[in-house]
């Protein structure tokens, strides 16, 4: 075989090898950069969660606010500290979904997080919201708290056992990696 022969081969060879080596950093890289995306944003909406106010109107939302009124007036004849609460607690939830909806945060990350909560806080709220709808003309496929509902939906369908199960799986992968023991 002519040596310029072997010189192209390896030369070709070597070049497939870099493109691909590329291709495949720069696949990981936006892979990357789209989880630190949604980890800010998870950050960001996550810093409410930690006030205390937050979480008294959550609590309020899901004990109180069925057995302290009825839906029959909807959400918009909730008195004044029920219907900020409400709005406070709900469209916190509806936020998320939103993003998640456009892409902007990982639901599997988001629904794993707060599944609990976002089942609870709808189960407290549909009858206003249902009720809501009906005021409004939409009737039973109403767009009020669509976006919330279907989370609310996709994470009750989520089992119980998920995060337990998510954090055991990563958990190995890390190990396998050498960066948990």
């Amino acid at each position: 075989m002519d040596s310029s022969v072997v010189f192209n081969v390896a030369t070709t060879s070597i070049a497939v090898v870099a493109v691909v080596t590329s291709i495949v950093f720069n696949a990981r890289q936006a892979r990357t950069a789209q989880h630190a995306n949604h980890i800010s944003v998870m950050v960001d909406l996550l810093q409410e969660f930690r006030s205390a106010e937050f979480h008294e109107q959550h609590d309020y939302v899901c004990t109180r606010l069925g057995a302290e009124h009825d839906p029959e007036a909807g959400v918009r004849g909730l008195p004044g500290e029920a219907k900020t609460a409400f709005y406070s607690v709900v469209y916190y939830y509806q936020s998320f979904a939103n993003l998640a909806v456009f892409g902007l945060l990982d639901e599997t990350l988001m629904v794993t997080v707060l599944r609990t909560r976002i089942v609870s806080v709808w189960q407290a709220v549909r009858p206003f919201v249902e009720r809501e709808r009906e005021l409004r003309g939409e009737g039973d496929g109403g767009t009020y708290m669509s976006i919330f509902e279907e989370l609310a939906r996709r994470a009750a369908e989520l089992p119980p056992e998920h995060v337990r199960n998510w954090m055991t799986e990563n958990r190995g992968r890390l190990t396998r990696l050498g960066l948990m023991r």
